[in-house]
């Protein structure tokens, strides 16, 4: 199977977003979504995993404070993991849901250049990657076909 450039991979989506919350959609440019997600799982994070009190750890720094939170998450209650990997789970099947609906029709890229195929700007008469010259086109610097100067 090729791929287009404009398609996504959903399977990479899916664990992307499974890493990392939100990160499988910045994958697929859906930017808001990935913020949410995001925002889901530190929600689930600060809502559910109980944090270390300084007083009791000894932590008199950033550097203390972190390794007691990291062997504090080694013995969490499956109450405090299941939101996390919940988010985790929906995530992934979304961002993989997104994926199987988006079709290169659907990313608007604008005319591409015939000789190496990446998205050209509308207002050049030559492809910025590889400096081919572009057919005429109506435009800012195309002649429309009524107002071409035949020699």
């Amino acid at each position: 199977m090729t791929h287009t450039k404009s398609e996504k991979r959903p399977w990479l989506g899916a664990l992307l977003a499974f890493f990392l919350p939100g990160l499988g959609h910045v994958y697929l440019r859906e930017w808001l979504r990935s913020l949410m997600w995001f925002a889901f799982a530190v929600s689930a994070v600060l809502l559910f995993v109980p944090l270390p009190d300084a007083a009791t750890t000894g932590a008199t720094g950033v550097g203390a404070a972190f390794d007691a939170a990291l062997e504090a998450t080694q013995d969490l209650p499956l109450e405090a993991l299941l939101p996390i990997w919940v988010v985790r789970l929906f995530s992934a099947i979304d961002a993989y849901w997104l994926a199987l609906q988006r079709t290169p029709d659907d990313v608007d890229e604008g005319d591409q250049c015939p000789s190496c195929g990446k998205a050209v700007d509308e207002d050049l008469d030559f492809c910025q990657w590889c400096t081919t010259p572009l057919p005429e086109r109506d435009g800012p610097n195309g002649p429309a076909e009524s107002e071409a100067v035949s020699r």
